[in-house]
């Protein structure tokens, strides 16, 4: 793929917050955005120079952002690479579709995180409630249903704690398949940004450490993640192993679950930056949007280097007056907002708050002051989606 260049236009196909961040970058990096989006009132289109909205499930919308655009990139890892086999065929689609045929079904996931030697949960595929009975034996309680196909959300995830739940899962099939996966009593969430240029080389960014929220929400993302030496290499040598067996170009993430038992199970691969890296840009200099696009249109791709501890938290909705009041009184915080149409969940994420300093406690102690966050050790979280 040529290098793309300031003044030259870039295609993100998909909405949300992800692909607002994304289209905000691409203006600061001097391209111009063409967003693709389903509905006309995505916040990313706000942002973009060109603003392109229909059936997502139709290639008419892809043709047209294809024909305007000297690069695309997907923000939403849930569009059927089918539409996007055109892009992909004449170069200007660096991401690639083969990420997608992994990260879009669990078990294909499974199976591919088994073929380089990673230890996963235990896990089967069923398809109705029999299958379940008889997988429960080998895989134990508790244990989570999950949805096949991903995008879901944790909605359709169904926790078993004993045979009564098995029973009153009979509801969930409709005629698709599901993963039964061993419940992972989870000390630790982490994740690990991973860079791939389009010449092939291979860039892994500092371990972060991720909380969620019982519904699994982003509450706060932490650097440097509270490991020791031994489990951060084997995150990195993971996250290296597999930037070299996917064929992509860019961003991706891995996830990890640490136990209390420092057993380490690899979670899940996803394509593209998301905000759970949100706090690479206060401890790096480099935010994972920025990242993926320098490494999607042939830019060069800086050193890894953690500079400072640094902890970023959400806000939702529900704790906006209360951030908002912090603007006036933390002047060495850095706040990020998003834009905000219609009603808004309590929960819904409205922007998020960094703070930094030279040592991780000092950062901890400060956020904890505030009364609003609270990111100490706590119990385990929920489950992945």
């Amino acid at each position: 793929m040529s290098f793309i260049a300031p003044n030259q236009t870039i295609g993100i196909i998909g909405g949300g917050i992800d692909s607002y961040a994304l289209t905000m970058v691409a203006r600061q990096m001097g391209l111009h955005p063409a967003v693709l989006t389903a509905s006309g009132t995505d916040p990313a289109l706000a942002a973009a120079d060109y603003a392109l909205y229909g059936d997502l499930t139709n290639p008419a919308p892809f043709a047209d952002l294809a024909d305007m655009s000297q690069v695309v990139v997907y923000a939403d890892e849930n569009i059927s690479t089918d539409l996007l086999t055109g892009l992909s065929q004449d170069g200007r689609l660096p991401q690639g579709t083969d990420i997608l045929s992994i990260t879009q079904d669990r078990y294909m996931e499974k199976v591919f995180f088994e073929d380089q030697n990673l230890n996963t949960a235990p896990y089967a595929m069923v398809v109705n409630l029999d299958d379940v009975r008889r997988e429960i034996e080998s895989i134990g309680y508790p244990a989570v249903l999950k949805p096949t196909q991903k995008g879901f959300g944790p909605k359709r995830q169904r926790i078993l704690r004993n045979e009564n739940d098995v029973e009153a899962a009979a509801d969930y099939f409709d005629g698709g398949t599901a993963i039964l996966e061993s419940w992972v009593p989870k000390a630790r969430e982490l994740a690990v940004l991973v860079v791939k240029t389009t010449s092939g080389e291979v860039t892994v960014y500092p371990t972060i450490e991720n909380m969620y929220s019982d519904s699994h929400a982003l509450e706060a993302s932490i650097m440097p993640a509270r490991i020791d030496a031994a489990t951060n290499q084997e995150i990195r040598r993971i996250a290296r192993l597999l930037g070299d067996k996917v064929h992509y170009a860019g961003v991706f993430g891995v996830t990890y679950f640490l136990t209390a038992a420092g057993v380490l199970y690899v979670a899940r691969l996803f394509p593209g930056p998301r905000g759970n890296a949100n706090v690479l840009a206060y401890t790096t200099g480099f935010s994972p949007y920025e990242l993926h696009l320098r490494a999607v249109c042939g830019w060069s791709i800086p050193e890894p280097k953690l500079d400072r501890a640094g902890v970023t938290v959400s806000i939702s909705s529900r704790q906006l007056a209360k951030a908002i009041e912090l603007i006036r009184s933390q002047p060495n915080t850095h706040f990020s907002f998003y834009p905000q149409r219609g009603d808004l969940a309590p929960d819904a994420p409205v922007g998020f708050a960094s703070f930094t300093a030279w040592e991780l406690d000092s950062v901890i102690a400060r956020v904890e002051a505030l009364g609003i966050w609270h990111i100490q050790d706590k119990k385990e979280t929920k489950a992945d989606d």
